[in-house]
């Protein structure tokens, strides 16, 4: 599988209940560090990993292995280009994602993984292996997608079917409209903050159902009919939101199940967790969480992949890069996935997905495609913004709005002097 940001979403997933990105250093390596670790280390590492919860957990488990001085805090997606020092020291492992893999490949700064993957291939799993243009760059450790999440036991109480599709999604947000009940606020709840929420919304739809966002020349192609039926559809969608739709993030989105103010939503599974956990949910244990919708039938769920992984530095040596590399998968072993299971959707080999994760990890092996980032993209996406608000929430002509985010696109693209421009 080829997984191939923004910066803001990925931080905000995986740092659940953390207040600020604070830069800490700890230095790992106590005599009795090594008594659960297969591959003692004998090579002093450096290692630089965001400061997520789900990395935290990683990290106390390669410490086992000793000699290994962990940051935390690292952002792979702010290093900036040093034309004094293409090859600086950014340590023997660092922690990235889809965010960040695009600025540190087009640096040349991150060394091919191919041998050792395929020294070790044992130990991993094929959906971790990380590819751009054709040579494995990088291993995956976790994943995040949007899933669908329905209250199946209202759905059956009340004669809906589970939504395969959007249309699906529609009918049923209109059937549980019409039954007027008085458990919940609304039939469905979603991301519709304006921004970042409201344009990723766009961007599933719009690539769930075959669009893509750039053309002939690397031209933006996104005011096509595939286009201007995604944002129809948007808005009707918005017809059955809370009032308060426009304040709605994945956290938002969350609360809403959480609290049965809706019993259906399409959002992170990342963030699904607490459902089940009746001190903070009302509806534990009666939740369904499914592959997000397709588009059409048996079309795949209109949802896009996004990953946590470790790619190793160019200024690595060999052997500092094998030693890197077998004790990241050790802070990935059984140990870690009994005490950390749940605080992510892990994608190594002996993870056992819970009851909240096991569709939507199967969905992601039939091909759940990976958000596809870019510069070019990370530059639409802001020409899409307010075109898309405008367009979903004040009746904005769809094609018109989105013919206008081309030609903001086109203007920004050439004043930056991309390729093609």
């Amino acid at each position: 599988m080829t997984f191939v940001g923004s910066r803001r979403l990925m931080h905000g997933m995986w740092k659940t209940g953390l207040a600020c990105m604070a830069l800490l250093v700890l230095a790992f390596g106590a005599p009795d560090a090594r008594a659960a670790c297969n591959t003692p280390n004998n090579s002093p590492l450096t290692v630089n990993l965001p400061d997520y919860p789900l990395w935290r957990a990683v990290a106390r488990h390669m410490a086992q292995c000793g000699n290994v001085t962990i940051e935390f805090g690292f952002d792979a997606a702010t290093v900036e280009p040093d034309p004094g020092s293409p090859d600086r020291n950014l340590g023997s492992l660092v922690g990235i994602s889809n965010a960040s893999l695009h600025r540190l490949a087009s640096q040349k700064l991150l060394r091919p993984l191919d041998e050792l993957a395929e020294r070790y291939k044992v130990l991993l799993n094929p959906r971790q292996l990380i590819r751009l243009d054709g040579r494995i760059v990088a291993i995956a450790v976790a994943a995040n997608t949007k899933a669908m999440i329905v209250h199946r036991e209202l759905l059956v109480q009340e004669g809906v079917e589970t939504p395969k599709t959007y249309d699906d999604l529609l009918k049923a947000a209109e059937k549980l409209k019409a039954a007027d009940s008085k458990l919940f606020s609304a039939p469905l709840t979603l991301a519709y903050k304006p921004g970042w929420n409201l344009t990723q919304e766009f961007i599933d739809q719009f690539l769930g159902a075959g669009g893509a966002l750039f053309g002939e020349g690397g031209k933006p192609s996104v005011s096509s009919e595939t286009g201007i039926a995604t944002l129809e559809r948007m808005k009707k969608l918005a017809e059955y939101l809370p009032e308060d739709f426009r304040e709605r993030d994945g956290v938002g989105v969350l609360n809403d199940l959480m609290r049965f103010t809706a019993p259906m939503a399409v959002t992170w599974v990342s963030s699904a967790g607490p459902l089940d956990n009746p001190a903070v949910s009302r509806v534990a244990g009666k939740m369904q969480i499914l592959p997000a919708p397709a588009i059409g039938e048996g079309g795949k769920p209109a949802a896009t992949l996004w990953w946590e992984g470790f790619a190793i530095p160019v200024s690595a040596t060999d052997e500092e890069a094998e030693a890197a590399f077998l004790t990241a998968l050790e802070g990935l072993d059984d140990d870690m996935l009994a005490e950390h299971g749940w605080e992510a959707l892990w994608l190594v080999n002996d993870y056992k997905p819970g009851r909240l994760a096991r569709e939507v990890l199967a969905a992601i092996d039939a091909g759940i495609p990976a958000y596809p980032d870019s510069q070019a993209l990370s530059l639409l996406r802001r020409a899409l913004n307010d075109q898309i608000e405008a367009a979903v929430f004040d009746d904005r002509d769809p094609a018109a709005a989105l013919k206008r985010a081309e030609a903001d696109y086109l203007k920004a693209a050439r004043e930056l002097g991309l390729p093609g421009f």
